[in-house]
């Protein structure tokens, strides 16, 4: 009798699905519970966790300040230019404020104007805005009101530390450029009473002092050349005249003293008339006749008189001959033109004496002031040190002053201002937490639960079919 094996299969078959509905079974509940256990999280954080606001705010950072440069040609001119504080490539001002708005210094500060632990002031959050001049400052809080409060007292502690910081750096630079200023004034006044002890000892003034020297040197040469044509020219006439009168100047004066002289005029006259009576009796008596000799008396008596009388009146002894030449009497009517002549010779005799004297004086002046020329020529090149020292102090002085007062006027330079652009809001919603987002993360779970499960579902059922196909296949190449 032959057994059919129906029985058995149908056995399988049931155990089969038995098995397969527990493990239906078994993976509803994993999912339930996971899904369950994923919703109860997302809702229990929903419930548990306080409300967030955030309060925004944005400020720009002034990106120009006066800057100060000094321009010197003539000591003592400065001007101004604009400089920007984000003129340079490496630095940017509101990384420094970036710093300084998160420092626990700032912070405590504003926390302490709220009357609040700095703990739960919480930490801003700073965002530079690209390509501007702006940056945001964020900050959390759970009451809407306290956090826009929050902000704000963030921003005037921030305002309050940068001015803080503003007045400790120009204290610094104030007390750098009083020290820079006191030693440049020192040294300007050194240099003036260097150069001021040089000029009383030297007694050069002024490079212009040099200059006025040769001037006048020259004009006194020129003065000296002119006069000395004069006294060429002059000295022709007079020598001219004087061949012809046949006396010398000094002569021609003699001869005026005696013609002006009454008692020389009478005694030359009584020697005149005696000489001509003395002629007249030679010419028919001889030598030895008493009237001759009468007369011979007479005459030599009013020569003697002659002689004295002019020895007194020229200071030196005069004879017989010269007194001769010296006659100016006008009896025959050529006195009164030789009187003129000998007066135009004294004349030109005086003159050129003059002349002679003022290029003397000239020459002896110019002598003196070549002198002092080359005695102040010589003190000029430490005389010009000491000016370009003097000058130098002056500009070194005159710069730092101008500095100093231009520099007051720029209380922002390292710390440029900060304005509000946008005021503190007031948050109507909270950004934390957010329903919406809490809600599609735990659907999004849930499909990824449900998903992952599905597929360890099927992954035994492929597994075992998988198997039973292959060992088929095994069994057929067996076969063949």
């Amino acid at each position: 009798m032959e057994i059919t094996p129906k029985p058995l299969t149908s056995e399988k078959s049931k155990l089969s699905k038995q098995s397969l509905w527990w493990r239906f079974i078994k993976y509803s509940i994993v999912g339930i519970l996971a899904n369950s256990g994923l919703w109860a999280i997302a809702i229990v954080y929903l419930k548990s966790t306080p409300s967030t606001y955030t309060s925004e705010a944005i400020f720009n950072v002034a990106g120009s300040g006066p800057g100060v440069s000094v321009n010197l040609p003539d000591i003592g001119q400065a001007s101004t230019s604009g400089a920007s504080a984000f003129g340079s490539a490496s630095s940017d001002p509101r990384e420094n404020y970036k710093i300084i708005a998160s420092s626990t210094t700032t912070i405590e500060a504003a926390a302490k104007s709220l009357k609040i632990p700095e703990k739960q002031f919480g930490e801003p959050r700073i965002k530079l805005i690209n390509n501007t001049t702006l940056l945001s400052i964020a900050i959390n809080g759970q009451d809407p009101e306290k956090t826009q409060q929050k902000l704000q007292a963030l921003y005037q502690a921030l305002n309050a530390r940068l001015h803080s910081l503003r007045q400790s750096e120009r204290a610094e630079r104030d007390l750098s450029n009083q020290k820079a200023l006191s030693n440049a004034q020192k040294r300007l006044t050194e240099a003036q009473r260097r150069l001021s002890e040089y000029k009383a000892e030297s007694g050069l003034n002024s490079s212009a002092q040099l200059k006025e020297l040769i001037s006048n040197i020259e004009l006194l040469r020129k003065q000296r050349s002119e006069i000395y044509a004069q006294q060429e020219q002059l000295g022709s006439r007079l020598k001219q005249l004087s061949v012809n009168l046949q006396l010398s100047p000094q002569e021609a004066a003699d001869a005026l003293v005696l013609q002006t002289d009454q008692q020389f005029q009478k005694s030359f006259s009584e020697y005149t008339t005696a000489t001509t009576n003395l002629k007249a009796l030679l010419s028919d008596r001889g030598p030895n006749y008493p009237d001759v000799v009468a007369a011979r008396q007479q005459q030599e008596a009013s020569l003697v008189m002659l002689l004295e009388r002019g020895k007194v009146l020229l200071g030196k002894p005069v004879e017989q001959l010269t007194l001769e030449r010296l006659n100016l009497d006008n009896s025959n009517g050529s006195g009164g033109e030789r009187a003129e002549l000998f007066q135009q010779l004294v004349t030109l005799e005086s003159d050129y004496q003059g002349l002679i004297a003022q290029v003397t004086t000239l020459t002896q002046q110019i002598q003196k002031l070549e002198t002092r020329l080359q005695t102040l020529s010589q003190k000029e090149t430490v005389f010009d040190e000491l000016l370009r020292q003097l000058q130098i102090a002056e500009a070194v002085f005159a710069s730092t002053l101008a500095k100093v007062d231009l520099g007051k006027g720029d209380p922002f330079g390292s710390f440029p201002l900060i304005q509000i652009v946008e005021e503190p809001t007031l948050p109507e919603e909270p950004t934390a937490p957010k329903p919406k987002l809490v809600l599609a993360g735990a659907v999004l779970g849930s499909l990824l639960v449900t998903i992952s499960l599905t597929l360890i579902w099927w992954r035994d059922p492929l597994t075992t079919a998988t198997k039973k196909s292959s060992k088929k296949l095994w069994h057929e190449r067996n076969r063949f």
